[in-house]
């Protein structure tokens, strides 16, 4: 089999099970089997794959088949321009995310120098260390309550050669007392209703859900930063856009003296939540 039949086998097959990225999935597949670039794919259609890849190339158009996510075969995901391992106890990094990565650079300006940076929930470190690769002089912190989570951000950060301050602990548990310019979060925000849809079965529920009402992490991470008297000139928070209202009611109540702001994404959604001192 070379290149070219196996688009001509994958596509199809994706295809009839209504994935839309069926010829960006069959790229990624191949290219990762080959251990080819995108461009020898697409420049060398005649290339043969040998027995061992035409067996690794089945094993990952069933697994696919069976809607498991392309990452977590390939166990890579680019975000923000750089490379992240990911496997199933983390997250897949989503690009709405990279919007909450744009504001954080723009807030920092030329001020990166004095940046205390604090990420919540922070998965595979994916914004923990895209921020710290693009603000090399910011000190970030990273916090998850998954000590498998844990691991595979500090392996990432290994890869990106960067230096990160994991802490082991809930939201924002790990950091009382303390006070930043920046704090972000990606919370897990979908309802419990929708462990009903397909796509997200492979995918770690602790990422995923916020409870029967989809804001519960938010609510109680809302509660600790007051609690523990955790301070912040930003706080920048991803949402789902369906809790807009309730969300703001929520900041309102446990943060009335800081200004909010609601950006979209490029759906015309709102995505990202932030809170600045007035």
């Amino acid at each position: 089999m070379n290149i070219k039949s196996a688009f001509q086998l994958i596509i199809p097959k994706l295809k009839k099970l209504k994935i839309t990225s069926a010829t960006i999935d069959a790229e990624v597949i191949l290219s990762f089997i080959t251990a080819k670039s995108k461009e020898f794919i697409y420049g060398h259609p005649e290339y043969k794959l040998t027995a061992i890849q035409e067996k690794k190339l089945t094993s990952a158009i069933a697994r696919r088949c069976r809607l498991e996510p392309v990452a977590y075969i390939t166990n890579q995901k680019e975000f923000y321009g750089l490379n992240f391992y990911v496997d199933k106890n983390v997250l897949v990094p989503r690009p709405e995310t990279e919007i909450l990565i744009d504001e954080v650079i723009k807030i920092a300006g030329k001020n990166q120098n004095k940046l205390k940076i604090a990420d919540i929930g922070t998965g595979s470190g994916a914004i923990a260390i895209t921020l710290k690769k693009y603000l090399p002089k910011s000190e970030i912190t990273a916090t998850d309550k998954s000590a498998k989570a844990l691991a595979v951000a500090k392996l990432n950060a290994q890869k990106q050669k960067i230096k990160i301050k994991f802490i082991l602990g809930d939201l924002t548990n790990p950091i009382k007392g303390k006070s930043y310019d920046i704090i972000v979060t990606n919370l897990p925000y979908l309802p419990n209703s929708d462990k009903e849809l397909k796509g997200l079965k492979y995918e770690p529920n602790l990422a995923l859900y916020g409870g029967n009402n989809g804001f519960e992490l938010y609510l109680k991470c809302f509660k600790q930063m007051n609690k523990f008297k955790i301070n912040f000139k930003y706080l920048i928070c991803e949402i789902d856009c369906r809790y807009t209202v309730k969300l703001k009611k929520l900041i309102k109540d446990y943060f009335p003296y800081h200004q909010i702001s609601l950006i979209k994404d490029l759906s015309g959604k709102n995505r990202i939540i932030k809170l600045e001192t007035k």
